[in-house]
This record gives structure tokens, sequence and C-alpha cells, in this order.
């Protein structure tokens, strides 16, 4: 009874076991362990492009400084504004600025009565001192040679035997000549006097005039701080930065060493580009695609190359080089918008690169021109894409289909129909392989538009594997 009792209870146990053995083996042959994936031979066209990576920059960023000194009395503006050239910034009070006008306007009386009087002293002495003394000198070259003659005369007459003048006489008019030649020199020596004190009274005629001057353009360059205490925005453009707070006193550019307070930066937002860095292995694609105007070398205003039109869909080739109007459209991402696309184009590509390390890059401007260009924002990091290479109308398949073969050659393997098989199977056909971006590539022989390719295999069964071994 025992046995029977232990017969009865394995046998159905072990039957059990045997059906779920079976049950799952039936599973395994009808589906395998997972399920192939397929794609089909399509037409279309195919890029490969050049990478690089850079940062969103405005057309030009400029430091608002003040050209007057003083106590910040309103700022009417904040980070993110947008403002047109003219609109008031910042208001400076007055007061610092009024007192230097002020100084600069009695410095400028002074200097202009000290010009007054050098010009009265020069006066004097070109219009009374000098013709005075040429005048003296003149009175005593008139009586030179009325007491020459005359001393020459009396020493005659005293000459004489028996002499005709006694000696006083000839010894008077003697010494009257020789007083009156020494005058003479002292009126020469005069003149020359008068004539050097013109000469100095004229040079400090100058030098005030010099004076007043500086002081004209001092008090000028017053009265315009004075006026540029309202600090309006010299461009349109976004306030990037406000420096400044109501209260703070800032130092004006034009009287300080330091070139004065930054108070705010303005963005020129106008144009929007992205300065990214190609790798030197890339750069000289780039600048084949490039327009000649953005070329190192080029001029700026050289006329820009006519962009060929590209031929109907039907006609084109299977393979051809990009178009000037393909390749100068830049593709651009950001991770603050990875949903968006921006697009833009070659605008500079820079000479000198930039070595950090074992790299060396070059920097390359690409202007956004895509209507979403306003959601950049500065600094932001970007991805771009060139378009180096493609193929119009080619026969594309999924770089994945792309497998080695038993003789570790390129190619696909095809579904195959086999005759009373319900499955199709793979089949390996050996291709040539043209170009490939990573996502698709293109076939250049071994298929044709609408095979169905592998790009996942299905895995062989058990009692696949066991008929291959035997074979």
């Amino acid at each position: 009874m025992r046995v029977l009792r232990h017969i009865l209870i394995w046998v159905p146990l072990v039957g059990l076991c045997v059906l779920g053995y079976l049950n799952c083996r039936g599973l395994r042959m009808k589906f395998g362990v997972l399920e192939p994936e397929t794609a089909v031979v399509r037409r279309g066209d195919l890029t490969i492009p050049i990478t690089a990576a850079g940062k969103v920059n405005p057309l030009s960023r400029r430091e608002i400084k003040a050209e007057a000194s003083g106590e910040v009395e309103a700022v009417l503006v904040k980070a993110g504004d947008v403002v047109k050239a003219g609109d008031l910034l910042i208001r400076i009070k007055r007061d610092d600025e009024e007192r230097l006008v002020r100084r600069a306007e009695e410095e400028l009386g002074s200097a202009r009565t000290r010009l007054e009087a050098a010009e009265t002293t020069l006066k004097i002495k070109r219009e009374a001192t000098l013709p005075a003394a040429q005048a003296r000198l003149e009175a005593y070259e008139a009586r030179k040679e009325y007491t020459k003659v005359d001393a020459e005369h009396k020493e005659e007459l005293y000459n004489r035997d028996p002499p005709q003048a006694n000696l006083l006489e000839y010894i008077r008019a003697k010494t009257t000549h020789e007083e009156l030649l020494a005058q003479i020199k002292q009126a020469q020596a005069d003149v020359t006097q008068a004539e050097m004190a013109v000469t100095l009274s004229r040079n400090d005629v100058k030098l005030a005039e010099a004076a007043v001057k500086t002081t004209e353009t001092t008090l000028g360059d017053a009265r315009k701080r004075l006026e540029k205490t309202n600090i309006t925005a010299p461009m349109d453009g976004m306030v990037a930065q406000v420096f400044v707070e109501v209260g703070e006193v800032i130092q004006g550019g034009k009287t300080t060493i330091t070139g004065g307070t930054v108070l705010a930066v303005l963005a020129d937002w106008s144009v929007c580009y992205v300065r990214a860095e190609v790798d030197e292995a890339d750069i000289g694609e780039v600048i084949e695609l490039a327009p000649e105007s953005a070329r190192p070398g080029e001029r700026s205003d050289a006329a820009t190359t006519t962009a060929p039109v590209d031929p109907p869909a039907t006609t084109r080739p299977t393979t051809s080089p990009v178009s000037f109007e393909a390749a100068s459209d830049v593709k651009i991402t950001v991770e603050a918008f990875h949903d968006q696309e921006f697009r833009g184009r070659i605008e500079r590509i820079y000479p000198e690169p930039r070595s950090g390390s074992s790299i060396i890059t070059y920097l390359v401007d690409i202007e956004v021109t895509s209507d979403n260009r306003h959601l950049l924002m500065s600094s932001m990091q970007a991805d771009v894409e060139f378009t180096a290479k493609s193929v119009y109308d080619a026969l594309l398949v999924p770089h994945e289909a792309i497998k080695r073969g038993p003789d570790n050659e390129l190619g696909v393997y095809k579904a195959v129909d086999v005759p009373g098989e319900s499955t199709p199977k793979p089949e390996f056909v050996r291709c040539r392989i043209g170009l490939d971006n990573g996502t698709f590539a293109q076939v250049i022989e071994g298929v044709q538009k609408g095979d169905v390719v592998y790009t996942k295999l299905p895995e062989k069964t058990d009692r696949e594997r066991e008929e291959e071994e035997s074979r």
C-alpha cells in the first residue's frame, strides 16, 4: 500500500515536469529567446557634420562709465531691460560737478586778469619804454659829429705857434666829445634792454593766453560733466548688468587715473553669434565651407560666391559635394533649449590658434540667423555642426544593420523567405559601404530599395544550433 501511494504521488509530478519542459522548448522553438529587429532599405540624403563647441555672445558689450563724479541719485533700469540709444539709465547728484564748474569759472577769471596785465605791460614797453630809449640814442647820435669837429678844431688852434686857443678850451671840447660817446653806448644798451623787455612781455602774453585757453577747456569739460550727470544709453541694446545702487558715490572717468566706476554693461543683441573652437584637424574643411568674406586673408567686403542651385531629386547624382547654401547653414543646439534647433552661418574664421596643453583649436564666429535666436543668452554653451560631406538620393540603411560576415567582410543580413517556413531567414549579403554618420549608412552596392535587413539578428534555438553543429 505504501509503495502504491508513493507511485500515485510521484507519477503525476514527473508528468507535470515533462509537460512543462516540452512546453518551454516549444515556445523557444517558436519565438526564440528574443524577437529580431528589421528595417527597410530606403532612399534619402545623408550628411556627415563637423562638430565643435562654443559659447553664445552678443554682437558687442559696452561698459557704461560716468564722466561726472558724485552720489548716485537714481537707477532707472535693471538687468534684462531693453533700451534705446539716448534712454536715461542712471542719474547722479549735481553738487560736486556744480562746485567744479564754479572753481573753473574763478580760475578762468584769474587767468583773463593776468592776460590783461601782461598785455598792458607789453603795450607800455613796446610803445613807451622802447621808443624813449631809441629817442635818447638818436639825440646823442645827432650831437656826436658836432662835438667831434669842435674838439678837433680846438686841438688845431691849440697846436699853432703861437697857440690861438688856450689849453682849457681844448680840454673842455675833447672831454665833451668823449662824454657824448659814453652816453651813446649807454643809450644803445638801453635800447637793447628795452627790446628784450618787449620780447619777454610778448612771451608773458602768450603764456597768459595759453592759461586762458586751458582754463576755458577745463570750464567746458566741467560744464559737460555737469550735463553728464544724466547717464544715457549710447546705443540700442539690453542691460546686461547694473553695478551701482542709489546712494553709492562714484568716480568720473576723466578725473581719476583708474578710468572711473563701471556703472552698467549694455549688450547689443541685434546680432547674436556663437564663438566656436574648431579642432585643427577640421579647420581646413570649415574654411572651404565658409564664404570668402569669412576666410582669413580675404577682404571683408569680398563678393560672396553665388550658391549653385541643386538639381531636382530625380536628377541628382548619387554622390555630390555640399552646396554652398547647405555648407553655410550651420546647425546650433544649446542645453537650455534641447528641443529647439538654431541655424547660423559662418561669419569669421580667426587665423591665430588657441592652444591648450596638446590640443590646438581655431576660433570661428557663427552668426545665428534663425528666428528663434532671441531665446539665446550670453555665455550659453552651444554645440555646432558644419555640414562637411553629403550624398543625395542614396540607398540608406540603419548603422546597426552593418555587420561582419563569415569572412569578416562588411555587409548586411537580408530577410529571405524560405519555402515551407513561415518566418524569413537571415542571409548575409556583402555590400560596399559609403558615408556613415553613426545613425544611417550609405550602401553603394549589395541591396536595393525596399529590401528588409536585420538591425538585430534572431537568436538561434537549441535545435538550430544542434543542426548546425551536426552538419
